[in-house]
């Protein structure tokens, strides 16, 4: 699943493995946490050799793709308008992308199937994936949505770093945020979660997934 931050991924994507049995995955906190630490180390997130190496370090320290899963850092923590700043520099880095790319699939290989949420699943990770979506909406409405989850900064704030992230995706050079042409796009401006659910998990079953009964 791809889109926009504050498009609901997370709380779909989350249902979504619920609802099939299934494992999630986040790929968007990997690059979160190297925000998170370069900030920590004081490392400028614009220079690229530097955060590719702290990447490098990072791996290595949790070995591989525990990096993915790492339990370490609160999401709260990685969630600070200092890191949400700082993350689109981290994930325009090419050396940096394919690092968090190789990790992802290394992950994936593990699982019969999965759920994954991100900016570039459906297009550069998994192009051949069995079921994509795109999920996107208004930026007003991701922007209150954000104030109502996270409870930090005002509305006028928020919205215009959603905006910021929204360019800063869709327009850099490496893997930026665009729908894949045969994901299946829902626009949840005025959606449910109950009815983008039921839109996703039909999508789901006629493609051979099952519902796991409790």
């Amino acid at each position: 699943m791809d889109g926009p931050a504050a498009a609901g991924k997370t709380t779909t994507c989350l249902a979504l493995a619920r609802t099939f049995g299934l494992r999630y995955l986040e790929s968007g906190r990997t690059y979160r946490i190297i925000a998170f630490e370069a900030l920590q180390r004081e490392i400028p997130v614009d220079d690229a050799r530097e955060i590719t190496w702290l990447c490098d370090r990072l791996i290595l320290e949790s070995r591989s793709a525990g990096l993915l899963t790492s339990e370490r850092y609160a999401s709260d923590k990685l969630r600070e308008t200092p890191v949400n700043v700082a993350v689109s520099a981290v994930a325009k880095i090419a050396d940096v992308r394919r690092r968090v790319t190789s990790l992802i699939r290394l992950w994936a290989e593990s699982q019969t199937q999965c759920v994954i949420e991100g900016r570039d699943i459906g297009t550069t990770i998994f192009p051949a994936a069995l079921v994509k979506f795109y999920l996107t909406a208004s930026p007003e409405v991701r922007a209150m949505r954000r104030v109502r989850q996270e409870r930090a900064g005002t509305y006028e704030n928020v919205l215009k770093d959603v905006i910021r992230r929204d360019d800063a995706d869709m327009n850099r050079t490496v893997s930026p945020l665009v729908a894949a042409e045969d994901a299946i796009r829902i626009d949840t401006t005025n959606l449910t979660i109950e009815q983008v659910m039921s839109r996703m998990s039909t999508a789901c079953r006629d493609r051979g997934l099952e519902v796991i009964r409790s």
